[in-house]
């Protein structure tokens, strides 16, 4: 034990916090090569591929992954069988409905690029149908490192099929095929994760009873997440130009680094470690308070820290096409943070098997997208916009702990105290950021300092 957090977990976080450290390095390597070799409207015709490719996938989801992990007879033959087989269904379903929709999405967006796009980008659903239920089966075994080195395997992969790519054509199709020899790539090493899974077709009734009893709450939250995680790209398509639509992607990607990290946690260590503990939520929230504790408040000195160097940071990395994204960017850092806070309930609650809770709180997230981000485009434009996305956060914070309040899973008093830390961090790196830039940066410092 280690400040009250066991050490089984301490390692298997510290497997997380290496793989994820080095994903998002060769991700921002990847994001900051194209975005000098692609124009700001390529990024944004991708953004937008993105977002109906992922909108395709989630509002079909009944949880076929998750529910390996969190039921008892996931690791049988028979059980795991059944998932693929309607993983696989499922795949070339998407990709028929994607093929489907070209036409009519291309004339919706009003960009004829996208009834070519698509059928191609459509190629990822076979991959990805077909991949191999191990990846679900080693997190259900907490095979962290396995997981951990294999993401970063294919994320490199990615990197240079999208640079070379890009460097050949100087198009969206660096993008979009890329992408697709990522699941190609994905789907062949999902085979080789845990040495002896072999798949076949079959279809036993009481297995997919189970999975799709299980996957009802997930098909809601699915639908309810992707129009929640997605309604900016959707809505700011057809309400701003492709290039402030990319300028606007890579904001939303560097925002995204952190928060992607604690969902990583939760879903591969966090999630299925409750889900195998069997407690109740009162005994769950005493063991888990104090790791909690400790592991929130290296989060929120983190983001706060990167919101007041946000300005920097894209100043640093970016050529001046993408200038407005220093705006952008620190508005939604304050989201990111109350994001935070609520996936590490999410996970906690979804190891309970109360997947309606996070499916109820993204709904009111999205009610106020919904609402606020039109009125707030229409009478003071794309940046108050902005904040509605952000807001949308704190607003599902809210309700996921009106609802943790009835299994005794609030952890309101920690979360008040954690958002001042993560306030403080934020004044503390901006005021530094400020300083270094009243007395001309730090060259200008060290060389007075020299002489």
């Amino acid at each position: 034990m280690y400040l009250g957090i066991p050490k089984s977990l301490i390692v298997r976080l510290g497997w997380t916090t290496f793989g994820y450290a080095v994903v998002q390095f060769l991700r921002l390597l990847n994001n900051v090569i194209l975005a000098r070799l692609l124009a700001p409207q390529i990024l944004g015709l991708m953004a937008i591929v993105n977002a109906i490719r992922t909108g395709v996938e989630l509002l079909s989801d009944v949880g076929i992954l998750q529910n390996i992990i969190s039921n008892p007879g996931g690791d049988q033959p028979k059980f795991y069988d059944t998932a693929w087989t309607m993983q696989a269904l499922r795949g070339i379903l998407l990709a028929t409905v994607c093929v489907t929709l070209a036409a009519p999405l291309s004339r919706f967006f009003r960009y004829p690029e996208l009834a070519v796009i698509l059928p191609v980008a459509s190629l990822f659903f076979i991959f990805t149908g077909f991949d191999s239920t191990a990846r679900g089966l080693g997190q259900k075994q907490l095979m962290v490192a396995r997981f951990s080195l294999f993401e970063i395997g294919t994320v490199f992969v990615a990197l240079v099929a999208q640079v070379a790519l890009a460097v050949i054509t100087r198009t969206v199709w660096a993008l979009v095929l890329g992408a697709v020899i990522s699941g190609a790539v994905t789907m062949i090493g999902s085979f080789l994760f845990i040495p002896g899974i072999r798949h076949r077709v079959m279809i036993d009734r009481d297995s997919a009873r189970q999975l799709l009893r299980f996957g009802k709450w997930v098909f809601f939250s699915s639908i309810v997440y992707f129009f929640a995680m997605n309604f900016d790209r959707l809505y700011f398509a057809k309400h701003i130009s492709l290039s402030q639509l990319g300028v606007y992607g890579i904001a939303r990607s560097l925002a995204d680094i952190i928060s992607l990290f604690v969902m990583r946690a939760g879903s591969s260590v966090l999630y299925p470690t409750v889900a195998a503990a069997g407690l109740a939520p009162a005994d769950l929230r005493r063991r888990l308070l104090h790791g909690r504790r400790t592991l929130l408040a290296a989060g929120a000195v983190g983001v706060g820290l990167f919101l007041g160097l946000a300005p920097a940071i894209v100043g640093l990395l970016y050529d001046p096409r993408y200038s407005e994204a220093t705006v952008i960017l620190p508005i939604l850092c304050v989201g990111v943070w109350f994001g935070i806070l609520t996936s590490t309930n999410d996970s906690i609650l979804m190891g309970l098997s109360r997947p309606a809770y996070p499916a109820l709180s993204n709904a009111a997230k999205l009610v106020t997208y919904l609402v606020g981000a039109p009125i707030a485009f229409y009478f003071s434009g794309f940046l108050a916009a902005v904040a509605v996305i952000s807001a949308g956060e704190i607003v599902k914070y809210v309700a996921l702990w009106i609802l943790s309040h009835k299994e005794h899973l609030h952890f309101g008093r920690d979360d008040l105290v954690l958002t001042l830390v993560f306030v403080g961090a934020a004044l503390i790196s901006s005021e530094l950021m400020h300083l270094l830039a009243s007395q001309g940066g730090v060259p200008s410092i060290l060389s007075r300092l020299h002489r």
